[in-house]
């Protein structure tokens, strides 16, 4: 397997859990390639005092910590199968959140073109908090799907972007996803730079005087954030990552570090 698809797998994996702002894109632009497997353990750290409610940005903070499980595969060539499982750590709250699993297929790769598709699901694992500042999710199912365009810019710098639609469980309002990268992959390092942004359709909001619960809330963002890989050996490697809320609807102006411990089978 070519070391680059080694590499951009790591795209996904960082924040690749927890809510929905640990996480970036859940799926990137390349294919694994049929029976290369990776395995990744990895922890993120988000911290904000400040947070977006009805009434605009409000002097609220909290820290939490994701512990995070993720699992790929490449089925056949075109074909990647992904799960992904996080605990999280809120204040004097900690449970399993929610599991996902994502299916991914290249339908074209023509060139250094290729565009692909995508689509998971994802349900909460334990009875969590869901109310209060240390809410550890809104203990909703989802669907995603997704379209992704990848465009090779040659020297191994790469764009990508994609976008869908997410269909939550009743009372989360559901929502449309969108992403942006750049990046540089080679066999000896991996770096990215992202733009995501996600808006909600409808739902309440936080301190609107209605007094919904929290799983009704709409949750909207725009985020920049990156990360950088850097291969050990033929099977191990270590990333270190980051995000930062720029805007948002219903969440924190937060922070979040990460890193992470891979291993390509």
């Amino acid at each position: 397997m070519n070391i680059k698809f080694k590499i951009a797998l790591v795209i996904m994996i960082t924040l690749s859990s927890y809510s929905h702002l640990f996480s970036q894109a859940p799926v990137d632009g390349y294919s694994k390639g049929k029976g290369n497997a990776t395995l990744v353990g990895s922890f993120s750290s988000e911290s904000f005092s400040k947070y977006y409610a009805a009434d605009g940005l409000r002097t609220l903070g909290r820290k939490t910590q994701a512990y995070s499980f993720f699992g790929a595969v490449g089925i056949t060539n075109k074909f990647d199968a992904q799960v992904s499982i996080p605990y999280v750590v809120s204040g004097p709250e900690s449970s399993l959140q929610d599991i996902s699993v994502f299916l991914k297929y290249a339908f074209v790769k023509k060139g250094k073109t290729s565009i692909l598709g995508s689509f998971g699901q994802s349900s909460p694992l334990d009875n969590y908090q869901t109310g209060g500042l240390y809410a550890i999710g809104q203990q909703s199912s989802a669907l995603d799907a997704r379209l992704i365009i990848q465009q090779d810019m040659g020297n191994g710098i790469f764009i990508m972007a994609q976008s869908g639609y997410t269909k939550r469980s009743f009372p989360t309002p559901s929502s449309v996803p969108v992403s942006v990268k750049i990046g540089y992959a080679s066999g000896k390092i991996y770096a990215d730079a992202w733009f995501d942004y996600q808006h909600a359709f409808g739902g309440s909001d936080y301190a609107d005087g209605q007094g919904k619960p929290f799983t009704t809330l709409g949750v909207g963002y725009s985020k920049i954030g990156g990360q950088i890989y850097k291969p050990l050996n033929k099977h191990i490697g270590i990333s270190i990552g980051g995000s930062y809320v720029l805007t948002g609807r219903n969440v924190g102006k937060a922070t979040v570090v990460s890193g992470a411990l891979i291993y390509n089978l």
